[in-house]
């Protein structure tokens, strides 16, 4: 799903690397002043060498664009083992000095500018989700003084809005246009496929955005019109959350998803580090995954009669797939679930090889999408 202009930018990334890493930029270049996906105009003094992630899940998306993205980092809120450990240890054994970067606080948890500060960081990057806390806390306004620049950036919220341009601000950043100008031009390769598939669809099957079942309640957290919804709208779906009224911290009613009764059901699935959430991820196994979406049927009343559970259109879905770059992998999964037929030639799963193999420092070993079989195999 690559295109010659694809293979012609990763051509010229390697050309580059090998003669010493990506350009560095022309002292022309900086200052810069360049608008993040908050709308804010960040200006930035010099080329970032002492980066703080305060999502370290955004580790996907440096090492995407830089050959050793840890040698640019000053610290991290928490780390990315609290999400996944599989993928730090992936991380840890290409770049070992991840072993030693200093962590602040948790990560669902803050901190204070003071610990901040003493990592002498040059530049923030952020997630959008977090701008509201910032803005309305005195951290923002006091890195601003200090002429610490804050950039905000979004895989999550509005994946197909706001991955690509969030890439190609990293780009601009991070000195590695021409490697993130590549990866983009492929990501939309791969959107485009999704596209052209539904061109003659007029039908749109009931959604069931089911998140991370069993990790903070048992039935069932949705996303009504941010994340999962924006990849299910696009390919063709008609999002059952979005019809009806959510309860605390976008909680679906289970009765009403019982009597909706929803054509295809999409929980998304990892290794998180407590509750009992369907395993997905690196490391892991089919057979483990469809193990633990066979436990989610058993223990929720009512879903052994679904039409979705018993007709082969349950499904598991990695959860980081919407934290980094590959929302293209997570929107083709989803329209061939869909619209099987139409989208019979959709192959996500070549998608996904083609961008880790290309793109990033780790294998994509492990189960990142799968099917709860249907009532009439054997189980």
């Amino acid at each position: 799903m690559m295109s010659f202009s694809g293979w012609r930018w990763r051509c010229v990334a390697l050309f580059l690397w090998l003669a010493g890493g990506i350009v560095p930029a022309h002292a022309a270049d900086f200052p810069m002043t360049v608008t993040d996906i908050a709308g804010r105009q960040v200006s930035i003094e010099r080329s970032p060498q002492h980066i703080f992630l305060d999502d370290p899940r955004h580790l996907f998306a440096l090492a995407a664009l830089l050959p050793d993205p840890v040698s640019r980092l000053s610290g991290w809120r928490g780390s990315l083992a609290g999400f996944d450990r599989q993928a730090q240890a992936g991380f840890t054994a290409r770049f070992p000095a991840l072993k030693a970067l200093p962590s602040l606080g948790h990560n669902n948890a803050g901190f204070s500018t003071e610990s901040l500060l003493a990592l002498s960081p040059d530049l923030v990057v952020t997630n959008l989700a977090r701008y509201p806390e910032m803005r309305d806390s005195p951290m923002l306004g006091q890195l601003e003084a200090l002429g610490i620049p804050v950039l905000f950036i979004d895989f999550q919220r509005h994946p197909l809005l706001d991955t690509v341009p969030s890439l190609a601000l990293l780009g601009e950043v991070l000195d590695a246009k021409p490697r993130a100008g590549a990866l983009t031009r492929d990501l939309d390769t791969a959107i485009d496929a999704v596209d052209h598939c539904l061109d003659n669809v007029t039908t749109r099957p009931s959604v069931l955005i089911d998140i991370a079942p069993g990790l903070k309640v048992d039935c069932c957290r949705s996303n009504f019109d941010t994340g999962l919804a924006d990849l299910v709208a696009r390919a063709g779906g008609d999002n059952i959350a979005a019809g009806l009224t959510p309860g605390s911290e976008n909680v679906l009613n289970p009765e009403a998803i019982l009597a909706r009764d929803p054509d295809v059901i999409i929980a998304t699935a990892a290794q998180w580090a407590r509750g009992e959430s369907i395993r997905a991820g690196f490391g892991v196994d089919v057979a483990s995954t469809r193990q633990d979406m066979a436990d989610i049927v058993a223990e929720r009343p009512g879903w052994g009669v679904l039409s979705a559970v018993n007709g082969g259109r349950f499904h598991a879905l990695w959860h980081g797939y919407h934290q980094g770059p590959f929302s293209a992998v997570a929107l083709q999964a989803i329209a061939g679930w869909l619209h099987p037929q139409q989208c019979a030639a959709l192959d996500p799963e070549a998608t996904r090889e083609a961008l880790f193999r290309d793109y990033l420092p780790i294998a994509p070993d492990g189960t990142f999408q799968t099917t709860y079989p249907p009532a009439t195999s054997d189980r």
